[in-house]
């Protein structure tokens, strides 16, 4: 037998993973404008050379 709590829980968890409209309109524009992510920090850039850039500035061992 499962408990309020667990459902609950549950609940909000899978509600966090469905975007509104707005939040889907807005990703879509960020990832259109800045495709280019960095993997350390997930900061976006506009051209694969200012990620480049970032990368050595940045995250330069």
């Amino acid at each position: 037998m499962t408990n309020n709590n667990d459902i609950d829980t549950s609940a909000n968890e899978s509600s966090s993973v469905f975007e509104t409209p707005e939040e889907k309109k807005r990703r879509f524009l960020m990832e259109f404008e800045n495709p280019f992510k960095c993997d350390k920090c997930s900061e976006r850039f506009k051209k694969k050379k200012y990620l480049r850039e970032h990368k050595a500035e940045v995250h330069a061992y």
